[in-house]
């Protein structure tokens, strides 16, 4: 009986210790590499709004954590696969819902999407039927109206994906296609970066403007209290918003 009760509490303390190391792993955060200016990568380094605002949510909560960043691709198959616990930042849609949990309470950032031309097009933009029998590109990965993706499927608008800035400007001052659709403050972000601004410019009328962008946690997440970290993440990014650091360091960035 003593040997046995000391077999149990063997195998008691290497159950606590095996507990203790799973709980111990980092929280693994995956993202879009190179979408500016919310996420900056330079050779091994990441930064931009949205790495400065989950660092800032990390750091207040003291949750040790790896953020990776990936071609969009590959950063949805992780989240879906559960190699990523969190992936950011995300667009609201039912296909993704099904392997993904939204963290609905606060956008990490809100997005306008902008039809970007060449100076000297004439193209104005009021409504969908403005982009027929056009070329129109798009990055790759984004979920657009729903009218868009009607008429591309009509085959009244000719739909062309890029997966970075470079080559959508490439293919704009090629003639290749007639206008892209992007990110506001990331396209800005590249072309005043790269002294474009002279050369392309933004409709005045949005394409879709303030479409929120989550942090999500994949379904398959193996995650020890995957639930509280969630609770917490939540909360924090809430307390971010409304001390206003959240618009400082977008304001860093964007302005």
């Amino acid at each position: 009986m003593c040997r046995a009760f000391k077999l149990s509490a063997i195998l008691f303390l290497f159950l606590s210790l095996f507990t203790l190391q799973a709980q111990a792993r980092p929280l693994q955060l995956c993202t879009h590499g190179g979408f500016e200016p919310y996420v900056i990568q330079e050779k091994n380094s990441l930064t931009g709004i949205d790495i400065e605002i989950v660092l800032a949510i990390l750091n207040n909560l003291k949750q040790p954590a790896e953020i990776k960043a990936y071609p969009w691709k590959r950063l949805i198959s992780l989240i879906e696969n559960g190699e990523c616990d969190m992936g950011f930042s995300l667009f609201d849609t039912d296909e993704r819902r099904d392997f993904a949990r939204y963290l609905f309470t606060v956008p990490i950032h809100y997005s306008t999407f902008s039809v970007f031309v060449r100076r000297s097009n004439p193209l104005k933009f009021n409504r969908i039927s403005d982009f027929f029998n056009l070329r129109i590109a798009h990055n790759r990965g984004f979920a657009l109206s729903v009218g868009f993706e009607q008429a591309i499927a009509d085959g009244k608008i000719k739909r062309m994906q890029f997966d970075n800035a470079k080559s959508a400007i490439k293919m704009l001052e090629s003639g290749r296609i007639d206008a892209i659709i992007d990110n506001e403050a990331r396209f800005r972000y590249y072309l005043k970066k790269h002294n474009k601004l002279g050369e392309i410019k933004s409709l005045n009328i949005p394409f879709m403007p303030h479409q929120p962008a989550f942090l999500v946690l994949s379904r398959k997440s193996d995650m020890p209290d995957i639930d509280e970290i969630r609770r917490r993440f939540e909360t924090e990014l809430k307390t971010l918003h409304l001390n206003g650091t959240i618009l400082a360091i977008s304001n860093k960035y964007l302005n």
